[in-house]
């Protein structure tokens, strides 16, 4: 069967039909584009090692200073490797070298106490600050014998391991200034081992016991 010729109304029809399909895809496209764009939310379910361990975050705030900031550089000298925010405020090195020191001496601790991590009447502590928190091993430590505590470690080094318990958090922060904190913010603030570190104790405890 010998097919009808093409009509010029059939040609206008096409021609609006694919007018309307381009008008269609362009007003959708508009749609979308008027639509905000979608917020990806980093570490929403952070990845746990298999200790039920998870990486730890760092906060940033006026006096907490986040990592992007350049905290992570450090200072060398005589072959020892130095904090480098508030540069000279603490005088010992933070290097491999010193990190196994304190861990030892935390291990002398432990063991002059019996074994205990503190001698605070602690029953259900709900937060816990350790001022100092050095390799943060005291802070890991008390987040495994109490899971149910948020458990925060500040230090001028951020030395601390990458996977803790979920409920263990450090922060990059000068104990030596005004805290972030608001009142009656910790059921127990532990320091240990910084004398030689703190200039202004009064203000120090001040802060500690507000």
């Amino acid at each position: 069967m010998a097919e009808e010729p093409t009509t010029s109304a059939d040609l206008e029809e096409s021609s609006n039909t694919q007018h309307q399909a381009a008008t269609s895809t362009s007003a959708a496209a508009a749609a979308q584009d008027d639509q905000p764009a979608q917020q990806i939310e980093l570490n929403d379910d952070p990845e746990h090692s298999e200790h039920g361990y998870e990486s730890a975050s760092v906060a940033s705030s006026n006096v907490s200073t986040s990592l992007a900031s350049g905290v992570r550089d450090y200072d060398f000298e005589n072959r020892r490797r130095y904090h480098k925010y508030k540069e000279g405020q603490y005088h010992f090195p933070n290097d491999d070298v010193e990190q196994e020191r304190e861990d030892m001496k935390h291990a002398m601790v432990v063991h002059l106490c019996s074994g205990k991590l503190h001698s605070a009447p602690l029953e259900n502590p709900q937060k816990i600050l350790d001022v100092g928190t050095g390799t943060g091993i005291w802070a890991i430590d008390m987040g495994d014998e109490y899971p149910e505590a948020d458990v925060i470690g500040t230090d001028l080094s951020p030395i601390q391991p990458d996977f803790v318990p979920p409920n263990v958090q450090f922060f990059v922060d000068d104990a030596e200034v005004e805290w972030v904190y608001p009142d009656n913010s910790f059921d127990y603030v532990h320091l240990r081992n910084m004398a030689p570190s703190i200039k202004k104790w009064p203000e120090l405890f001040a802060e500690a016991y507000r």
